[in-house]
């Protein structure tokens, strides 16, 4: 019976997304600041990227407003839940090779598990669309240094 007991927390472990530390939507929103540079989260607004709206559930590559995916995104198969999500904010050059996002990654787990947070309440269908807050330092420049910790507030 302990065996089982065991057994059943290793299949919830590994059906947890990787950052089951849960998220706090107000930090993430921050953190959606670097997003904000290339996607929206209004339906079918594409910016340099593709709108977020909707995102949980959908394709990877898989907006059909959007028409700049790489072919090994849309290739990819995925579908974006917290679980790939996760994966492609911590890595999207290894988790889909050749795609052609210009993003290394964020490294820092809770941060991701904020940003995703954020993303969850944000995307939903028939939620308004919120806009990142922008606070005067924006840009890539202030963004990036907001990610990496050297912008002081």
């Amino acid at each position: 019976m302990r065996k089982l007991g065991l057994l059943a927390l290793a299949i919830v472990a590994f059906q947890t997304p990787a950052s089951a530390q849960q998220g706090d939507a107000s930090s993430g929103r921050q953190a959606f600041r670097v997003c904000a540079a290339c996607h929206s989260l209004e339906p079918d607004r594409n910016m340099t990227g593709p709108s977020l709206a909707g995102l949980w559930g959908r394709k990877a590559g898989g907006l059909a407003s959007f028409e700049r995916y790489s072919d090994a995104l849309k290739s990819s198969g995925i579908i974006w839940d917290d679980r790939s999500l996760d994966s492609w904010l911590t890595d999207p050059d290894r988790m889909v090779p050749d795609n052609e996002m210009p993003f290394n990654g964020i490294k820092d787990a809770r941060m991701r598990a904020d940003l995703l947070a954020f993303l969850k309440e944000a995307t939903r269908p028939g939620v308004p669309p919120q806009i990142a807050q922008q606070d005067g330092k924006g840009g890539m420049g202030g963004m990036m240094r907001g990610m990496m910790g050297a912008e002081r507030t």
